[in-house]
């Protein structure tokens, strides 16, 4: 199974067997995210594998699943930070999904003020990660989505790839299964919108842009499957438009 793979078959796991990892497969999942491909360049990142003692040592928040495992993600504080976390961490949790490990976004927890571990970089977000206690996969269609006409509007006819990008786009997982983004798609251009929510506050507000990296990483992935040719790029004349319900964050144009 590779990564376009399983977007498909991918579910959030919160109940994990306690049981450590090989020792290989931890390696195997760490060399894979040092060596994923940043959605932009420049973006000094660094990952932290812990387990529950870490955790309890450096954080604040609720530890709401318990697992062998963590994945911590530290990031540089510059334009486009927390897209760039979530598209790197998504792609991570794609690859455990396609070597059959649960993994499962936690949106909790805070990092206490001390330095963690001696980090001179901002904390994004954490992955928990194992051996599944139940199962670690489910068809696509048992997934809770919203349906493809409520995230995405199609302004011209496209091609089978684009339509097929946009359905893997429908599957990504967010915060509380939020799903703020929203498509709207013409010709060879994607659109990406993130909805405005009044009441999207606090940890929800501020995750929101992890959410699109990672919907991006879903987009981007499928793309790469497909052997389309895709450029992310930002819109000065869609970002000067005040929209009423969305927020421009950035497009993809297929080549």
């Amino acid at each position: 199974m590779n990564l376009y793979e399983a977007i498909f078959v991918r579910k959030t796991v919160r109940r994990y067997k306690m049981e450590p990892l090989d020792q290989t497969l931890l390696d195997n999942i760490m060399n894979f995210a040092e060596s994923t491909l940043k959605l932009f360049e420049g973006i000094n990142v660094e990952y932290r594998l812990m387990d529950q003692t870490d955790i309890y040592k450096y954080f604040n928040g609720t530890l709401t699943h318990r697992a062998p495992h963590y994945l911590a993600i530290y990031s540089e504080n510059i334009s486009g930070y927390q897209m760039n976390a979530g598209y790197l961490m998504q792609q991570i949790s794609l690859y455990m999904t396609a070597k059959g490990i649960g993994s499962c976004y936690l949106g909790m927890l805070k990092p206490k003020k001390m330095k963690q571990d001696g980090s001179k970089l901002e904390y994004i977000i954490t992955l928990a990660f194992g051996k599944a206690e139940n199962e670690v996969y489910r068809s696509s269609d048992k997934a809770k989505r919203l349906p493809m006409d409520d995230i995405a509007i199609f302004k011209s006819e496209v091609n089978r790839n684009i339509k097929t990008m946009i359905q893997a786009a429908r599957l990504s997982p967010s915060s509380m299964n939020s799903q703020p983004w929203r498509l709207v798609v013409y010709d060879n251009r994607i659109h990406i919108f993130c909805k405005k929510n009044i009441f999207l506050t606090g940890v929800l507000n501020e995750v929101k842009l992890i959410d699109i990296g990672i919907c991006l990483a879903h987009l981007l992935v499928t793309a790469e499957e497909l052997w389309v040719d895709v450029k992310v790029i930002h819109l000065d004349n869609i970002s000067s438009i005040a929209f009423k319900k969305n927020d421009y964050v950035i497009s993809i144009k297929v080549c």
